[in-house]
């Protein structure tokens, strides 16, 4: 199976499941670059601004043929039950129809249900293969490795089958 892997990630947290993904299926890793600068308090302030009011922003391009891949993973953070602004220009760039999904978020809290939900209004048309969120990513590194994995093997077995 031919998997390709697309995040966006602030603080490294969405980076590292993606990064383990990646090393354990053997995809392509492509990061969504946010072309705003959103680091720092200020940043992080702003950031959350602009998801809460379900803004686009400007991303660096990102020239992918999906219809070489049969498995697609979206990554991104919970930004307060939103997904982060460079997700959501990203999205609304693709035809999602009869795509293979998988969707993932990292967060520290909760809520993780109401970014997957716009990520689905986002990717409508697209089969929707399975959703995971990861907690407090960057307390216990090992632990979350071990969990995306043990996922992978499962979600491996289910499409398999």
């Amino acid at each position: 199976m031919i998997s390709i892997v697309f995040f966006y990630s602030r603080t490294n947290n969405t980076q590292f499941v993606s990064e383990v993904i990646t090393n354990t299926l053997g995809s392509e890793l492509v990061p969504l670059k946010d072309k705003k600068k959103r680091l720092g308090a200020l940043g992080w302030l702003l950031a959350g601004r602009d998801a809460l009011l379900e803004r686009k922003t400007e991303i660096e391009p990102v020239k992918t043929d999906l219809d070489k891949y049969d498995l697609i993973f979206l990554g991104c953070p919970n930004w307060a039950g939103k997904m982060p602004p460079a997700m959501r220009t990203f999205l609304e760039t693709v035809d999602w129809a009869d795509k293979k999904v998988v969707l993932f978020c990292t967060q520290d809290g909760m809520g993780a249900e109401r970014v997957f939900n716009n990520l689905r209004r986002l990717i409508q048309g697209a089969e929707i293969v399975s959703e995971k969120y990861f907690n407090k990513v960057n307390q216990d590194k090992d632990a979350v490795r071990l969990q995306v994995k043990n996922w992978l093997e499962n979600l491996n077995t289910n499409i398999s089958h």
